[in-house]
């Protein structure tokens, strides 16, 4: 239920709608952080705010819209405006810059970005333009395709950084990978088709394809990538292949370029789909960079996806589909009773956070500390954990898949890791069908040197008092 308004907002009723909706907005911000109005609960409607601060229902729109811009507040369809803060309350006496600093990251949580590195001031510089300059459009759902500036900003980021050929017309904006893949899936399959799923494989898109009423077919991977003659074997005439073949997740593998070509070749013969996820394919850390399978020549059966959330800031929710154009006619029609995009203002700005150059910028910042902390974490592995697990340097990704001994409960590791204040996922529950793999997953991006090495010496601990555990079974 939504607590009330009545005396929680107040402003003086003089000045421009858009400077108290300034003021409105950081009152409110003011109110989240401080735990009045918290995580999940719903916030008074626009009228009602607009009543209790003295301005007009426009103004208190806009104060929300720039909540929801900033990722405090998540707008739900005929439902209201909730609260998504999750942070904890900040305490009045601390300082503004205390009140903003980063809590510390879990080592090898599987954060996607180091959020420290974000180039907060810069995107505060450009909200406050683009709040000044908003136009009034911007505050409804927008384009069910994207913000038309988004979409061609994109499709010539797409062009220069991964060779891709596009116009913004085949570029359409969502929200996540899993409204992309349904949307995909909806679009260009029929409920009860195959489709295969890369094992192992992120929970994400088994959901994708079984909320999409498709059947899984897990296919296995090899040192190549996804295993396209076990795929054909299971499923020849599958409508849809799911794959990461930049950085397979969770192995980190690259799927080689002669098992693309004949992943694409199938789908050409099979009249089937494959939708494409490119994960942090930016960071190669001096391997063979990854061109995408939708930018090899003459391919015109994927579907390309890409997010900006998990480059930039989670909130954030701007992803992105790149159409070949034989589906596009399917693609918007489907679109328009699916899930809307992201918020507009935010389409907004980070368009202008791409034409400005400023993601070029951020993109070689974190190149560079992902580096070191890559680095930093294969060091502490060698020198801590010895033959306690292997992990291959040529994987990929912004995480390690660290592989345990035959016989190991890396699930059961997994759980005593987090008992001493480490979160390192198990890999066998990525499997779908019966494995003898197991590892853990080391997450590293968002993690500082000092806190990765201190990770490791935890988990170096255990591994090692779990190997005298079994010499002492095995000596009887």
């Amino acid at each position: 239920m939504a607590r009330t308004a009545l005396g929680i907002v107040s402003l003086a009723r003089n000045g421009t709608d858009l400077a108290l909706a300034e003021r409105l907005f950081e009152n409110l911000r003011g109110r989240i952080l401080d735990g009045l109005w918290r995580h999940g609960e719903k916030l008074p409607g626009t009228r009602l705010i607009a009543r209790d601060a003295g301005v007009s229902r426009w103004t208190a729109v806009v104060a929300v819209d720039m909540l929801i811009a900033e990722g405090l507040v998540e707008a739900r369809k005929r439902s209201g405006t909730y609260v998504a803060w999750r942070g904890e309350s900040r305490n009045h006496e601390q300082t503004a810059n205390q009140a903003a600093a980063p809590r510390p990251h879990v080592p090898f949580a599987m954060a996607s970005s180091a959020l420290e590195l974000f180039p907060m001031h810069v995107w505060r510089r450009l909200q406050g333009r683009r709040w000044r300059q908003m136009p009034a459009e911007a505050l409804d759902d927008g384009d069910p395709e994207g913000w038309p500036a988004l979409r061609q900003a994109i499709a010539e980021y797409a062009a220069t950084i991964r060779g891709i050929q596009c116009t913004a017309e085949q570029v359409i904006v969502v929200s996540s990978v899993e409204a992309g893949g349904r949307l995909v899936a909806k679009a260009l399959c029929r409920p009860g088709n195959l489709a295969w799923v890369e094992d192992p494989a992120s929970p994400v898109t088994r959901a994708v394809v079984t909320s999409s009423n498709l059947e899984p077919i897990p296919v296995a991977l090899d040192r190549e990538g996804l295993d396209v003659a076990d795929g054909c074997r299971l499923a020849p005439m599958a409508s849809l292949a799911i794959v990461t073949p930049s950085v397979q997740f969770p192995t980190g593998i690259r799927m080689s370029d002669a098992r693309r070509r004949r992943l694409v070749d199938w789908a050409s013969s099979a009249d089937s789909w494959i939708f494409e996820i490119d994960h942090a394919s930016e960071f190669p850390f001096g391997l063979q960079h990854s061109q995408p399978m939708a930018a090899m020549p003459g391919v015109k059966r994927v579907v390309y996806f890409d997010t900006f959330s998990k480059l930039l800031f989670p909130s954030l929710r701007v992803a992105f589909l790149i159409v070949p154009r034989e589906a596009l006619p399917r693609i918007h029609e489907t679109k328009h009773d699916f899930d809307r995009p992201p918020g507009v203002p935010n389409q907004i700005i980070l368009a202008d956070f791409l034409a400005s150059g400023q993601f070029g910028k951020h993109l070689r910042r974190c190149r560079e500390a992902y580096a070191e902390r890559r680095e930093t974490l294969l060091k502490a592995l060698r020198d801590e954990c010895g033959e306690l697990l292997s992990v291959d340097e040529t994987q990929r990704g912004l995480h390690l898949c660290a592989r345990l001994p035959r016989g190991t409960d890396d699930v059961l590791l997994s759980e005593r890791l987090r008992e001493t204040g480490v979160v390192a996922e198990p890999l066998s529950p990525f499997y779908g069908n019966p494995t003898d793999d197991r590892g853990l997953l080391l997450g590293y991006a968002a993690h500082r040197p000092d806190a990765l090495r201190e990770g490791v010496k935890k988990l170096a601990a255990l591994l090692n008092a779990s190997q005298a555990i079994r010499n002492r079974a095995a000596a009887g």
